[in-house]
């Protein structure tokens, strides 16, 4: 029984192995016949790129909703600029406009405790360098059709100017104290090419900084705020 197993198995692998080396074999515009696994299909190879980036200038704008601080609704809008040294390694410019509103949760407890205030510092802007890492390329069919995009991930550093609330009572008017901090960027996005210049873009970038606890003063603390961008991209 053992024998006539091994020998089912051995003219098993003899034959997939005939179908793999007749699969394997190239045909016209840089397609692979995949008959052993479909007779009917043609199977388009991933890594052949339609859509190329490397030496190219990729202009951006995106606009978007962020999380600056638990008592402010925050919105953005970004323009960027970046440039790819290849396919998988690229770099970008990035500023970020941000429009504060008082959040229900702040009216909320300004009515509970018009007296104390809790700290408040909002950020207006932020700007610096990116460095993109996009370790994957892919497609999938979008409603019978083929969409092609780039995943990438980024880190960088660069200003976050902040400003924070330094009035003591809800009844009186907001005054400002403007400081630039440092901050460390990460992030993450997609870019789906539509055509081989027009890109839209979605992305996530984060941001840590440190800033002192409790206002203006004492013990520095680590804080962090997201932005969720989209917007179009136009590669030159």
């Amino acid at each position: 029984m053992k024998f006539a197993i091994t020998m089912l198995a051995a003219m098993w692998l003899v034959l997939m192995a005939a179908s793999w080396a007749e699969g394997a074999q190239a045909v016209a515009n840089e397609e692979y016949s995949f008959n052993w696994l479909d007779p009917d299909k043609k199977i388009y190879v991933l890594q052949n790129r339609k859509y190329l980036k490397a030496k190219r200038l990729l202009l951006s704008a995106m606009a978007g909703v962020g999380s600056s601080n638990p008592y402010r609704t925050t919105y953005t809008v970004q323009p960027r600029v970046a440039f790819y040294l290849s396919e998988m390694f690229g770099i970008e410019m990035f500023y970020a406009g941000m429009l504060n509103r008082e959040n229900a949760t702040f009216r909320a407890l300004t009515v509970a405790a018009p007296n104390t205030l809790p700290v408040v510092r909002e950020i207006r802007a932020e700007y610096g360098g990116l460095i993109h890492y996009v370790p994957w390329y892919a497609k999938i069919n979008v409603f019978n059709k083929i969409l092609y995009f780039d995943w990438y991930f980024s880190g960088g550093g660069g200003i976050v100017q902040s400003s924070l609330d330094t009035r003591k009572s809800a009844s009186l008017a907001a005054t400002y104290t403007d400081k630039n901090l440092s901050g460390v960027f990460f992030g993450t996005g997609h870019q789906y090419h539509l055509s081989h210049n027009l890109t839209v873009r979605l992305d996530m970038t984060g941001t840590a900084y440190r800033a002192p606890l409790s206002g203006d003063s004492g013990a520095e603390t680590w804080f962090s705020t997201y932005l969720f961008g989209l917007g179009l991209g136009l590669r030159l």
